[in-house]
């Protein structure tokens, strides 16, 4: 450490022998210290340790109203518990338990006296070297975590485009905006949040919704896009996009992914256990898959396909309700009922929600 840096150092002394303090501003002044202050009166420390904010304390033990033991005691709570705040405390006590119960109480040094000035500029010297060499390596940290802390940032911001693209890639196909999958995704975090969800998860919830159809990548042109009614075996190729979303997303390392999974595989599940591909029921169909099992259908319905006209907004909703105990999880429903008409119009209407 620089002995420029170590003199700039700010050391606060206690004592309310007024002749001891200026006794030690002497010494201090003659080793070059400049940013000294000094307090006879103890009651008046705290206001002034705050202000002056100290790299060092020197304290006496025995002083009148408030004892250099309790002024510790009540200076220690208020040093974070990363930071170093040596105190060297001089007294004229000559007690091994005065001695053990100052250093136990959190004085990092301690003179007796008489003292010899080189020694307390020494071990004043030695103090600040830790002091400043802690906060040094704090610096390197906190400016550490900060760099960890903007790459993961950005590695996340790579891994939610990779996302996008994906689920866009998928919708392209039979929706060349690919806006389905920002409605899809704004609407579902709208209604996880009224469902009470962490936000953490509702966050989640809103990048791994889009991936609900990626699935459709394996899906002929012939089938996604017919205009027509399915046949039998259409149908059952087209029932195949959430088996081949889910197998797609299967064993990802990232809650969206892992949740994505679960969504690709459950969101065509029916309440009453009409839906597929597994023909689960009821809550054995994992929440998400209920969530989007409404959203999904009622963007579908308000926005033409190759086989139909987009339906009026109130119609829509008209249908999720009849729909309620059969096809949808009942308290899913409500809650989607629940939210403002105004702002479903925005959203079915609005390509940019996302």
């Amino acid at each position: 450490m620089l002995l420029d840096t170590l003199l700039q150092a700010k050391i606060l002394i206690v004592d309310d022998d007024k002749s001891n303090i200026r006794m030690l501003e002497r010494i201090l002044q003659a080793h070059g210290y400049t940013q000294i202050k000094s307090a006879s009166d103890p009651r008046g420390v705290i206001s002034l340790y705050i202000e002056f904010d100290p790299d060092l304390v020197i304290l006496d033990l025995n002083m009148p109203f408030i004892s250099g033991l309790e002024l510790l005691n009540m200076i220690r709570p208020m040093v974070g518990d990363e930071d170093y705040l040596p105190v060297l405390v001089i007294t004229a006590e000559h007690s091994y338990d005065a001695r053990r119960e100052a250093l136990t109480s959190g004085a990092s040094d301690l003179l007796v006296k008489p003292y010899l000035a080189d020694e307390v500029c020494v071990r004043i010297s030695n103090m600040l070297r830790l002091r400043f060499h802690n906060i040094h390596l704090l610096d390197q940290v906190r400016l550490r975590t900060q760099e960890l802390e903007l790459n993961q940032l950005k590695l996340k911001e790579a891994q939610l485009e990779t996302i996008v693209r994906l689920a866009r890639a998928a919708e392209h196909r039979d929706d060349e905006t690919g806006h389905h999958t920002q409605r899809v995704g704004l609407l579902s975090s709208l209604l996880a949040r009224t469902l009470d969800w962490p936000e953490d998860q509702i966050q989640t919830l809103h990048f791994a919704a889009p991936l609900h159809d990626v699935g459709k990548i394996g899906v002929p042109d012939s089938v996604l896009l017919k205009p027509g009614v399915f046949t039998d075996v259409e149908r059952k190729v087209m029932q195949l996009h959430c088996s081949i979303g889910a197998d797609l997303l299967a064993g990802g390392q990232s809650e969206i992914i892992r949740m994505a999974e679960r969504i690709a595989l459950t969101h065509h599940e029916r309440w009453n256990g009409e839906g597929y591909p597994h023909g689960l029921q009821q809550d054995e169909i994992d929440i998400e898959g209920r969530v989007l099992a409404v959203v999904d259908v009622f963007d579908a319905l308000t926005h033409e396909r190759p086989y139909k006209k987009a339906w009026p907004i109130p119609e829509a909703l008209a249908e999720i309700e009849n729909q309620k105990g059969k096809h949808f999880d009942p308290q899913v429903v409500d809650n989607f009922l629940a939210l403002p008409y105004e702002e479903l119009a925005r959203i079915a209407k609005d390509p940019d929600v996302g």
